[in-house]
């Protein structure tokens, strides 16, 4: 772009507005089998199955493997996005996504298997985590815990045998313990059921992007709503139980203006800059110039 007796350039910004968190607070008592959550039910059966039947039977040992500490998160994600531009409403969509993760210890409070990296570094993981169906299936979800309860009781025996190779090396080992025993907590929240008609979320996105034809000099921008309702699920062996909602409603927004530039005495000089404070023109050979105005 070659720069004449003026030039336009471009500036860019963008503001994230948290609108609010809005956690729920109910009463706890009997709430999971009254609201029928087949979720908590599908955890609460997997992990007493894995308390009383989960084992490895190791060639040369006496007695087998079980672990210690077994811990079940799920997280559950309703999102819904809408976004507009100059008073237009562009998109708006609506998408669900369940995230698990399961953890196994082998050994004991004292020394388990966690917190040890071998020779061969970090190996990533092989299933104890990942998305998992949103239709909130029973059977589903439990086939699901099982899948990844079994990898990570075996990655952790794997882990537990390296790590004692490698202590037994040592001349001196720590005296801190690997693990904590916790005091078990129960606290199942209410289900929250996502309400999206309780407000009239595009016509908000349409308003707050009609806001910004008040200024002449923005020519690109974007107001983006997203609402967020998030399920937490938390079982541990020890015989914690917890269930609990999230509300998260965030605004971005998004523009771009013009910055005017002419060739003067001293070469190329700005006339607006950016919203951030700083300015970029182009003179004649094609060089740039940046920095704060």
């Amino acid at each position: 772009m070659s720069c004449a007796k003026s030039l336009r350039i471009f500036a860019c910004t963008s503001v994230v507005l948290l609108v609010g968190i809005a956690p729920t607070y109910a009463a706890r008592a009997a709430q999971a089998s009254q609201d029928n959550d087949q979720t908590l039910r599908a955890m609460r059966d997997e992990m007493g199955r894995s308390k009383t039947r989960l084992e490895l039977k190791i060639p040369g040992t006496q007695q087998p493997v079980r672990p210690y500490y077994v811990e079940y998160r799920l997280l559950d994600l309703d999102v819904r996005e809408v976004s507009a531009e100059f008073g237009t409403l562009l998109t708006t969509t609506r998408g669900r996504n369940r995230f698990m993760n399961v953890e196994a210890r082998v050994g004991s409070y004292k020394l388990d298997s966690s917190n040890f990296i071998g020779d061969e570094g970090f190996r990533g993981f092989i299933g104890s985590q990942g998305s998992v169906g949103i239709d909130r299936d029973y059977d589903s979800l439990r086939q699901d815990l099982w899948i990844a309860t079994d990898q990570a009781f075996k990655q952790a025996i794997e882990t537990y045998s390296r790590k004692q190779s490698y202590l037994s090396s040592l001349a001196r080992q720590s005296n801190i313990d690997d693990f904590s025993k916790a005091q078990p907590i129960q606290q199942i929240e209410p289900l929250v059921t996502p309400d999206w008609g309780n407000r009239n979320w595009e016509q908000e996105a349409r308003s707050a992007s009609a806001t910004l034809r008040l200024f002449p000099d923005i020519y690109e921008s974007r107001v983006t709503y997203y609402l967020v309702y998030a399920t937490e699920y938390l079982l541990t062996s020890e015989g914690t139980e917890i269930r609990t909602n999230r509300t998260l409603r965030i605004v971005r927004a998004k523009a771009r203006r013009l910055a005017y530039c002419r060739l003067g005495a001293q070469g190329l000089e700005c006339l607006s800059q950016r919203t951030d404070g700083s300015a970029r023109c182009q003179d004649r050979r094609g060089l740039h110039r940046s920095g704060a105005v």
